[in-house]
């Protein structure tokens, strides 16, 4: 039986302690079938590993949500996107923040992203095809900052760029084990770091680069 959005929301996310209104409205709003590989298409709101052309996974509907709401993402607020992927997750958080700067490092992937999103009318997003673990580094500072793939340790150039009072989302772990870390930019000198829960996620690529470590 096909999964529909509303049988998510109930069935899936809620119980899961998915209960911020703003976040369930924002995946309300979003088709997630629009960002799902075609062959998919009748599991796009399914609790699966959907497989991307790139070897990835496109991330569960509960991570997505659970992504939402531990950011609290307020209108103002400017966001970075580490991993563009399906788009999927660039387009929820567009519509709730003021601005989205997504960086990848494969051009075919934005494209993809860029073609989904086009359903959506959104201004706010800007694409940057780069390499996050080689020696591209952030221009400006963000109020919140995603990492849609996990990393083994903390990424203190993407730290450094965060605003005070911005928060970062970050899988911290080598598999099988891994944790959800929240971290939070409390003043211009210090940052607290916060595990949440346990779970796994696809590696991004390149983290082994020494210069991700900004030393």
């Amino acid at each position: 039986m096909r999964i529909t959005k509303k049988n998510m929301i109930e069935s899936q996310l809620k119980p899961e302690g998915i209960s911020c209104l703003t976040t369930i409205d924002c995946i309300s709003k979003v088709n997630r079938e629009d960002f799902v590989p075609l062959k998919y298409i009748e599991s796009s709101y399914a609790e699966f590993d959907i497989p991307l052309d790139n070897n990835y996974s496109m991330l569960r509907p509960i991570m997505v949500a659970k992504i939402l709401q531990l950011l609290e993402i307020r209108e103002n607020d400017q966001i970075l996107e580490i991993g563009t992927g399906t788009g999927y997750l660039t387009c929820c958080m567009s519509i709730l923040g003021k601005s989205v700067d997504t960086v990848d490092m494969d051009e075919n992937v934005q494209i993809k992203a860029k073609l989904s999103l086009d359903n959506y009318n959104l201004y706010n997003i800007n694409f940057i095809n780069e390499d996050v673990f080689s020696n591209w580094t952030p221009q400006k500072k963000y109020d919140v900052i995603v990492l849609t793939g996990s990393v083994d340790s903390r990424v203190e150039k993407l730290e450094d760029s965060l605003k005070v009072n911005g928060r970062m989302f970050v899988v911290i772990g080598e598999h099988p084990v891994m944790t959800v870390n929240m971290i939070t930019r409390v003043s211009e000198e210090k940052v607290i770091s916060k595990q949440v829960f346990e779970t796994t996620l696809d590696q991004l690529k390149n983290i082994h680069k020494k210069s991700y470590l900004n030393f």
